[in-house]
């Protein structure tokens, strides 16, 4: 190109041509780099078409009319500003997607769980391998170490130890000088018994290790010990990949909304579900207090039992899915009688300074356990009944007290003092240990008696009959036979030491729940004591028509217990709806295949 061609080539060329009217003017700036067209109306209205902006003013109104279908394309940003109201009558459906440009972004959020998932599941096992499980779609974490010792010895127990009634006695005199029955001289005489401080041993608890896992020596759960790094390793060899190829537009992806305006509105956070563990349980995890069991050695003390141990699991790392609400002052919800239905698979936290819950009919069901707790009360109020049913024995800890009248209908064993005011029970005729009296004649005493064989003044015998007084007598003079005396008292069984109390209990199956132990018949009899419990005694109908409503197939001697009750199923109609997009349920958010 020479000078002169060069030179020629870097002028700027300037032109402008306008042609006006009444109605308005149309201008084509033709100036190098500012080219562009200009429609003005008389009153204001204008288009402007130029290099940099195509922009419209309406001086007044706007109307658009589209016969058939309208399109619009967006390579960057919108933004729209209404000063006034904005109002959209649409006859048929609105649909908004938002986050991804074709279906290989909603891909790459699938294989980024499919690659994340293995993170996920080693990490809802325990640290330790204390089994368990982890839920939902979880691993089972095994089994491996040493449990602590079964924490149910560490209590104390007071006990009246080596008391003991005293062994059968010979018959006791009674006489002027000394009384046996009164000097307890001729009973052997019994221990007395220290008071003493016991712990439960396997004698009483029968397991010597702890029936949770709670406080054990495992072994690392190898599975955990590199996963923070194999996550960070992971995230660069495959994750980063994914998330650009899932968010290659940008940040401001991945969500869709649908709205059905006359109908109903359904809206889907995320293209794909977060269904990984979000909490994992060991059924054994535990130690905590079971119930009050009579033992053999130590007698009532609190057997220590497992129960559930739940964590929480962190699994909320996912890329998509999360939907958020922030009112900054009040957040209403009314429905009608189709009711409100939640569900999730990770967990639900509501926090207030109060809570207010109404219902006609209340239903709180767990599997693992329910927790209600408060640093000052729990009140437990109704109008009619409150009732506590449990397969097990209700362990109440520290004491219990009741304003009015208690109704046991069973069996009570009672390791420390009973304090009484009153007593009333069935007459039971007994019979006091055998005494011999001794006695002498009643002074002023006239009786008549027979004589032979003494000899009179003259040598020889006479015999007769003759009378006398009695004017003193000499102590012990007379002997009775050895006798005892009935009197009332209430029903009794008495026993040697307070071993044998114990061993009777376990022996007529005091600790087994849901056995009724009732009461010993009345016994008209001198009562001695026993170490023997007694066997279980015949069922005697009242009548042929009595009814024996109790299931006996429930109960075992060895404590098994059958459920009486079936699990709380969900009240109320609901149907099982799955959410559904503008072409039906969606296969890979729901699990169900489209009609």
């Amino acid at each position: 190109m020479s000078k002169e061609q060069s030179d020629a080539a870097s002028e700027q060329y300037s032109n402008k041509s306008v042609l006006n009217q009444r109605g308005g003017s149309l201008q084509f700036e033709n100036s190098t780099g500012h080219e562009g067209v200009y429609i003005t109306n008389y009153h204001g209205s204008n288009i402007k078409l130029t290099p940099q902006v195509t922009s419209e003013y309406a001086k007044e109104n706007k109307q658009l009319l589209v016969t058939n279908d309208s399109f619009e394309t967006i390579r960057n940003d919108k933004h729209l500003s209404v000063n006034g109201n904005y109002i959209k009558n649409i006859t048929g459906s609105t649909v908004y997607k938002s986050g991804f440009n074709n279906d290989e972004q909603i891909e790459a959020i699938k294989e980024w769980k499919e690659a994340y998932k293995p993170a996920a599941i080693r990490n809802s096992m325990f640290n330790v391998k204390r089994g368990g499980k982890s839920y939902p779609n979880g691993v089972v974490t095994p089994e491996s170490g040493t449990k602590t010792a079964n924490p149910s010895k560490s209590q104390e127990v007071y006990l009246n130890v080596g008391g003991q009634a005293p062994p059968g006695s010979s018959i006791s005199d009674v006489r002027a000088s000394s009384d046996d029955v009164a000097s307890y001289a001729n009973v052997p005489q019994g221990s007395q018994g220290t008071f003493t401080v016991k712990n439960p041993t396997t004698a009483d608890y029968n397991v010597a290790e702890n029936l949770a896992t709670e406080g054990g020596k495992y072994d690392k759960t190898t599975e955990k010990e590199t996963l923070p790094e194999d996550i960070v390793k992971l995230q660069k060899q495959k994750l980063t990949d994914l998330e650009l190829k899932a968010f290659g537009d940008g940040p401001n992806v991945g969500g869709s909304e649908q709205h059905f305006a006359f109908r109903d509105k359904i809206e889907m956070i995320g293209s794909a579900v977060n269904d990984f563990p979000s909490v994992r349980f060991d059924d054994k995890g535990r130690s905590t207090p079971g119930r009050v069991l009579v033992g053999r050695n130590a007698g009532a003390y609190v057997d220590i039992e497992s129960v559930p141990h739940v964590e929480e699991v962190n699994n909320s790392n996912f890329p998509v899915g999360n939907y958020s609400v922030h009112a900054t002052n009040k957040y209403n919800i009314n429905v009608g009688s189709g009711g409100v239905d939640i569900k999730t698979t990770g967990p639900v936290e509501i926090g207030a300074t109060t809570y207010k819950l109404g219902a006609h009919k209340v239903t709180i069901n767990a599997s693992k356990g329910v927790h209600i707790g408060s640093e000052n009360f729990v009140e437990l109020t109704s109008l009619k009944n409150i009732s506590l049913r449990s397969n097990k024995q209700i362990y109440i800890e520290p004491g219990l007290g009741v304003k009015n009248n208690l109704v046991v209908g069973g069996g009570t064993y009672m390791q420390g003092e009973t304090y009484l005011h009153h007593v009333t029970a069935p007459a039971e005729l007994q019979q006091t240990q055998e005494t011999r009296a001794f006695g002498k004649l009643v002074e002023g005493l006239k009786f008549e008696f027979t004589f032979s064989g003494i000899k009179d003044s003259f040598g020889g015998s006479c015999k007769g009959t003759a009378k006398a007084t009695v004017t003193s007598s000499d102590d012990d003079l007379i002997e009775l036979e050895p006798h005892s005396h009935h009197f009332l008292n209430l029903p009794l069984r008495l026993t040697s030491t307070g071993d044998n109390v114990r061993e009777i209990a376990n022996g007529e199956y005091i600790n087994e729940d849901g056995f009724t132990v009732p009461a010993l018949h009345v016994n008209h009899e001198l009562k001695q004591p026993t170490a023997t419990p007694n066997a279980p005694r015949p069922l005697q109908k009242e009548t042929p028509d009595t009814l024996l409503p109790n299931d006996r197939d429930r109960v075992e001697f060895n404590g098994k217990i059958k459920p009486e009750f079936e699990q709380v199923k969900k009240d109320g109609s609901f149907k099982a709806e799955v959410p559904e997009d503008n072409l039906g349920p969606d296969p890979d958010l729901f699990g169900v295949e489209r009609s």
